[in-house]
């Protein structure tokens, strides 16, 4: 029969075995989540540069990208209106077919932003990750440089 003691000391050991098991199954994903990616597909990207330029989020967040592999589908937001379509990807070519556009007006300063944004997608011919971020390319000039995650401001009620 266990004392009172014991039963403390049983009860103390099994909770700091818990909380092991519990910090070190989180350790994987913790690393496994600072992995860059190897592609652009499967990931939601951030905009951080439009040809050379810091690209500035507006008051609805920074604009974004995302490529469904498995649909061959592009989506994302240019900082006022959503968009999406069909892109082709073979190797490092990458080209956006007509993307459908959200009409929605913003401030002139983010409308200009997105007006930029959409004319670079329209002219990206190739991709590639160098060092952890998305450059989609013209030819050999990056015009767009993404990161992995979505680092925008979320809509109140969202």
């Amino acid at each position: 029969m266990l004392n009172a003691h014991s039963e403390g000391v049983k009860t103390s050991l099994c909770f700091l075995f818990a909380v092991c098991l519990v910090v070190c199954g989180l350790q994987p994903l913790r690393a496994a989540d600072n992995v860059a990616p190897a592609g652009p597909e499967g990931v939601e990207w951030s905009l951080q540069e439009i040809q050379g330029k810091p690209a500035r989020g507006g008051d609805r967040g920074r604009p974004t990208l995302k490529l469904d592999g498995a649909k061959n589908q592009a989506s994302g937001f240019a900082g006022v209106n959503r968009f999406f379509g069909g892109y082709e990807k073979t190797g490092e070519k990458l080209k956006f077919g007509a993307l459908a556009w959200t009409m929605m007006a913003g401030p002139p300063e983010e409308m200009g932003a997105e007006t930029a944004y959409r004319a670079a997608l329209a002219d990206v011919s190739h991709w590639r990750i160098a060092e952890g971020a998305l450059e989609l390319l013209k030819d050999k000039t990056v015009l767009l440089r993404f990161t992995a995650g979505k680092d925008g401001k979320k809509k109140a009620g969202e």
